[in-house]
């Protein structure tokens, strides 16, 4: 049990140069953690090498954002040796492997981190640049509780139906003893212990620095790249909302504000080329190695098979025909068009690194302006939670509409926050089983996030009975994956 990474640790060997050294490096070995942990800047790399593992394209650099999570919520209609859509709800067949992969890449690194974590106490003498124990610790409990959460997300009930179902183990220990499988709600709250704690940690030591800044500590900078002290209370208000109830509701929707209020991740009015990416936005995102070796089979060299969507879908996503015609989301710099025979398929363009087929224009500025970058959390998620945690109904619809006039939504088609607002949504072409509010949220998150993995747990918060292109007519026994069988390999027992 835990053998794969028990004695030594996966890491990236980057030494103590630069963010602009660490930005471009290739995962090239495994140190031995008597040697990794045995000065500060081992700790640095091993911290750094989390989140390169997270960006592998088994978990956050793919199937975790723009593919198998978006083919679930229901993006695509075209997708490469996928000519039954139904299949994709079958985790013991077909898409086990990634389902597992997942499963295991994700306790993996939990696991480096609780070794981690065990070394910066043991060896905390080594640790002597003032504020860098905390920041690392705080990071590093982020980060577990950040893995944890996605598991619980995926491999746990619809919590709002079941909150004491069997969900996943809360691995804090590096050690081959077996852990067991947690009700949810235990899963949360242990989530929300290691964010307050992380929270406590690092509000105090971490600095606001979001850009490249050659005066700063390399380890200080570019901070969305790191679970930064905003990113954990982003993560606070995404669970404690998940959590659902009045109170902590109330708390996310407290929380969600903080994130706003410090103004530093301003929503964008204009989506171009250079900036599809949207990075000013990113309170918390990833750099992807190498990027364009994993979008482009996806999305850019494409055949008739890749990724996309056909043209009368992609308008009922993006309201074309009722007032989304001038939003930046639907627009060129997102998407551009492929024929097929008689028709145009859409496909995304958010993760271009190169531009247009036709013209090759640069999407970026620098190494530095988004590039290279999968995102996790935004800032958009921040009002959307506060829409739908505020007990107000007037505040909460023009809450949503700062969002959506700042992508270019008409201010005559504001978002109606008067009667019927919390009432059951009997709007032709909308599921009744949900109120106004919570359907217009979910506008928000299918047009906001496409190819960012968000929208299907959004769907199974509120236990969506189907929805938009869902190739099931009752996908509420498919929201939750099944844990892998050979589960006690992972130190894991109780299913």
């Amino acid at each position: 049990m835990y053998k794969f990474v028990y004695g030594f640790l996966l890491v990236i060997v980057l030494g103590s140069s630069g963010c602009s050294d660490w930005l471009d490096v290739q995962p090239k070995t495994s140190v031995p953690e008597e040697d990794l942990f045995a000065d500060e800047f081992g700790f640095q790399d091993a911290l750094t090498g989390f989140y390169l593992k997270m960006g592998e394209s088994s978990l956050y650099g793919r199937e975790l954002t723009y593919n198998y999570m978006e083919m679930l919520a229901g993006r695509y209609e075209y997708a490469p040796d996928i000519t039954n859509w139904t299949s994709i709800y079958n985790y013991d067949g077909t898409y086990k492997s990634i389902k597992d992969n997942v499963f295991s890449g994700a306790y993996n690194i939990i696991a480096n981190i609780n070794n981690f974590l065990h070394y910066l106490e043991v060896n905390r003498e080594v640790i002597t640049t003032p504020g860098y124990y905390e920041i690392m610790k705080g990071e590093a409990l982020g980060l577990r509780a950040f893995l944890h959460f996605d598991l619980l997300r995926m491999f746990g009930p619809v919590f709002a139906m079941e909150p004491q179902g069997k969900a996943i183990p809360y691995r804090t220990v590096f050690s081959n003893e077996p852990t067991p499988v947690l009700p949810a709600t235990e899963v949360v709250d242990a989530c929300l212990a290691d964010l307050h704690q992380a929270d406590s940690l690092l509000w105090e030591a971490d600095h606001d620095i979001f850009v490249h800044d050659v005066n700063a500590d390399p380890f200080l900078e570019l901070r969305q790249f790191r679970m930064n002290r905003w990113a954990v209370k982003a993560m606070l208000a995404r669970v404690y909302c998940y959590k659902g109830d009045e109170e902590s509701k109330a708390k996310a929707y407290a929380v969600a504000s903080e994130v706003v209020e410090s103004k530093l991740f301003p929503l964008t009015e204009a989506l171009t080329t250079e900036n599809r990416i949207l990075f000013d936005e990113h309170i918390f995102s990833l750099h992807i190695y190498e990027m364009e070796k994993v979008v482009d089979p996806d999305f850019i060299n494409q055949n008739v098979s890749g990724l996309g969507v056909g043209k009368e879908l992609f308008g009922q996503f993006y309201d074309l025909s009722a007032g989304g015609s001038t939003d930046f989301r639907s627009g060129n710099a997102a998407f551009h068009e492929m024929l097929i025979t008689d028709d145009t398929k859409k496909i995304l363009s958010k993760y271009d690194q190169t531009g247009y087929a036709s013209d090759h224009l640069p999407n970026y500025t620098g190494a530095y302006s988004g590039a290279d970058v999968m995102p996790l959390i935004r800032i958009p998620e921040m009002y959307y939670i506060m829409a739908e945690c505020d007990p107000d109904p007037q505040s909460s619809a023009e809450i949503l509409d700062m969002v959506r006039f700042k992508r270019g939504i008409a201010s005559s088609d504001a978002t109606d926050g008067g009667k019927g607002y919390d009432e059951p949504d009997t709007r032709e072409g909308f599921d009744s089983g949900h109120t106004r509010r919570i359907n217009e949220v979910m506008r928000e998150y299918l047009k906001e996030y496409y190819g960012e993995g968000q929208l299907f747990y959004f769907y199974k918060r509120h236990n969506y009975v189907t929805f938009a292109n869902c190739s099931l007519v009752d996908v509420r026994t498919k929201y939750q994956f099944p844990l892998p069988e050979n589960e006690d390999m992972f130190g894991i027992t109780g299913k």
